[in-house]
């Protein structure tokens, strides 16, 4: 067990709880930017330590007390290295809850989901990318609404909205909650212990193209492949598919410009009774107006009113990790959907995006409640890369969505399998407390 310096407590981390409260410790979100060139690293750390300077609240460190865990102010060296992953979040990273590690010509961006969310990792991905590529090219590339030094401070960049309580109207339905989505039994039959994915590089041009044919939107177009996908290997299933879709609660809970966790999640069913004798347009227009109904920002209020109040209230009667871990494990009650769809979009590279090659986006969910069939969908340089990644055995889904992909007549290159697994975060692990 580590022993932490005496850090500079700040607020509590309300936000974050899900990620803190688990049977075994969460492991690293990362990001992989693959670039056209090896990496310079000392390039890098220069560009790590200038957004830094602006977004100092990315280094903090998470700090533990009687079962709660506290922002902290880091003094220690924030150190980008060559090499592997890293545990983040403990002593192997000097305590930051984000780590910048390279090989070759990938930069790899780690981050311990309890500090922050996606679009928190993202804004100080982006403002890096900017930094790294000036410095290395000499060029100032544009930084409009990029997090770099000389930008201004913006109002609320650390507030966790989850330390407030929402106003919710009284008819507020909760019925979607309790709506079961079928369960793919290969999730049951061959679980592994590590992610495997296969990657799906299609033009972005022709995808959207089919998108904009069928008037919809590129989450609603993937709700229908995917659910086609899945219908084609068992074609007797008359049980709702579900898709679980990530998405920023930003808006909802008026933090437009935190870095702090505001995940939230969309429960997009497919039901069969509405789609049937629809052909493919008109399935994919009418899962858009699913999707936007199922956006309801009363929604993510309830959610966040429930796990802030949560976590709130077992502080107040309770005063270690394993009671309150009890208590807390928020994977045990968390749905169990069909499948996960992650549209993560592209990140600003305004003046280098010739010099981008790829981004992916690896979680390892090796949950019960997380082992699903999940697709990461983000865009680099006029490609859209559809990541198909599960944590069992069977590999059925992935020919089927190839084949699926052909009826739609999208051209793709497919890559081969990959299978890896992302550190577990150094923070739980390096204080002892699983």
């Amino acid at each position: 067990m580590a022993t932490q310096p005496a850090f500079e407590l700040k607020e509590q981390n309300i936000s974050g709880a899900s990620h803190f409260f688990r049977d075994a410790p969460s492991c690293a979100y990362v990001v992989e930017v693959a670039i056209t060139s090896p990496v310079n690293g000392e390039i890098l750390q220069e560009a790590a330590n200038d957004v830094l300077e602006r977004m100092p609240y990315i280094a903090d460190a998470l700090v533990e007390r009687e079962g709660d865990f506290f922002y902290a102010t880091n003094p220690l060296p924030f150190e980008v290295t060559e090499g592997p992953l890293r545990r983040v979040g403990g002593p192997e990273t000097n305590w930051h809850c984000v780590d910048v590690t390279y090989q070759d010509n990938v930069m790899s961006f780690s981050m311990y989901h309890a500090l922050c969310d996606g679009l928190g990792l993202n804004l100080f991905i982006e403002a890096v990318l900017n930094r790294y590529f000036s410095r290395r090219d000499g060029v100032d590339y544009p930084a409009d609404g990029l997090r770099v030094p000389g930008a201004p401070v913006l109002e609320g960049e650390e507030t966790d909205p989850f330390s407030r309580q929402y106003e919710l109207p009284e008819d507020f339905d909760l019925s979607i909650f309790g709506e079961k989505f079928y369960h793919l039994p290969e999730v049951d039959e061959g679980p592994i212990n590590e992610m495997r994915g296969v990657n799906f590089r299609v033009s972005e041009a022709e995808f959207m193209e089919l998108v904009r044919s069928c008037k919809s939107s590129p989450v609603a177009t993937l709700q229908v492949l995917l659910a086609d996908t899945v219908l084609a290997v068992h074609p007797d299933v008359e049980q709702i598919l579900g898709a679980l879709v990530p998405a920023s609660n930003r808006k909802a809970l008026e933090v437009p410009n935190t870095f702090k966790n505001s995940f939230g999640a969309l429960r997009l069913p497919y039901r069969h009774a509405e789609m049937s004798g629809l052909d493919f347009a008109a399935r994919c227009q009418l899962s858009r107006q699913i999707l936007r109904e199922a956006n309801n920002p009363n929604t993510a209020r309830f959610i966040a009113n429930r796990m802030g109040g949560a976590v709130l209230q077992v502080s107040q009667v309770m005063h270690s990790f394993q009671e309150k871990l009890q208590v807390l494990n928020f994977t045990k009650t968390a749905n169990n959907d069909t499948y996960m769809i992650d549209y993560v979009g592209s990140l600003r590279s305004v003046g280098f995006e010739d010099q981008i090659v790829s981004v992916h986006y690896k979680a390892t969910n090796l949950s019960d409640n997380f082992r699903t069939l999940t697709l990461y969908l983000t865009a680099t340089a006029g490609f859209f890369d559809i990541e198909v990644v599960r944590a069992f055995e069977s590999d059925v889904y992935v020919g089927s969505f190839a084949e699926q992909l052909k009826a739609q007549g999208i051209a793709f290159k497919q890559g081969d399998e990959e299978a890896y697994t992302t550190p577990v975060n150094g923070l739980i692990t390096g204080l002892g407390l699983q």
